[in-house]
């Protein structure tokens, strides 16, 4: 009896530094898998957090030692081992949300040739979700998916021309299977060539003040900025977009849209009183154009 008694007295008791450890595991184990049924994130989330697999070999090589330190050391030791756990996690997760191009989410993405392809380049994106479009470097294009769940697949690039012709580049989605689905792509072209732009989206994000842009195309709905580089720029607008322009560009509207206070009413449309670059804005019927000055 008394041997049993001593054996109880020393038993270590469990810490409730370890069971919130754990608990914490569980709850982001459940939270990713609530994140991609609620669409929050990802699917490729799964690959990427897999993908972590090899800093989890410390993680059971500690648990190992500790299973043995725990009989004459401090009970919450144990809390190392989930700690570190959820560590890994979080990790694999925050990379993936920011687009790390090592994990296999990035497997999805696309990255066109070099910037010095062509000279004029005429780019047509219809995409049935949120596109987001601007400048970058490195490469003519680079398209990344969101990190977000959604119905839509991967990008597929079909190219012809180029040197000293205008290259043509159509993207459209391909299925991207069980993993690779989002709620929409980012887009970044090279400042280099000369842009033609046919986008439509029923949630675009345009920024242009960086691009050479001759002509443009917006279908949908969303916000477009324009910049001063294309000289003679030519915009069509089918849908409710918001056009914000430079303050001292030479705008010259054809179509109902809403323009700031002080444009001249012409016959067709509205006109600036800026003399700077000369954009022209088309607006077809029906559709509702909100043009600003920044």
């Amino acid at each position: 009896m008394n041997r049993l008694s001593g054996d109880r007295g020393t038993r270590k008791p469990t810490s409730i530094w370890m069971l919130w450890a754990w608990l914490m595991v569980v709850l982001g184990g459940v939270s990713i898998a609530a994140g991609i049924v609620g669409g929050i994130l990802a699917p490729s989330v799964i690959l990427d957090v897999v993908s972590f697999w090899p800093l989890l070999a410390p993680v059971v090589l500690v648990s190992a030692a500790l299973l043995l330190w725990r009989r004459t050391g401090t009970s919450r030791l144990g809390a190392i081992s989930p700690m570190l756990l959820i560590t890994v996690l979080g990790a694999a997760v925050s990379l993936h949300l920011l687009g790390w191009s090592r994990l296999p989410s990035a497997a999805a993405d696309l990255t066109g040739p070099g910037p010095d392809a062509a000279s004029i380049v005429s780019l047509k994106v219809d995409l049935p979700g949120r596109l987001v479009l601007g400048s970058g470097e490195g490469a003519l294009y680079t398209i990344k998916l969101d990190r977000e769940g959604g119905r839509l697949g991967v990008p597929e690039a079909l190219e012809r021309g180029g040197g000293e012709e205008t290259m043509f580049i159509e993207v459209r989605q391909r299925d991207g299977g069980r993993w690779f689905r989002t709620n929409g792509w980012t887009i970044r072209l090279a400042p280099q060539p000369t842009w033609e732009l046919s986008l439509a989206s029923p949630d675009l994000t345009v920024d242009l003040r960086s691009l050479d842009v001759r002509s443009a195309e917006f279908s949908g709905s969303g916000s477009v900025l324009l910049g001063s580089r294309g000289e003679g720029m030519i915009v069509v607008v089918s849908g409710s977009v918001v056009v914000e322009v430079p303050a001292d560009a030479l705008v010259e509207v054809k179509g109902a849209a809403t323009v700031p206070g002080g444009w001249e009413t012409t016959s067709d449309g509205y006109r600036s009183t800026g003399q700077g670059t000369a954009i022209e804005i088309s607006v077809t019927d029906g559709s509702r154009a909100v043009i600003k000055q920044r």
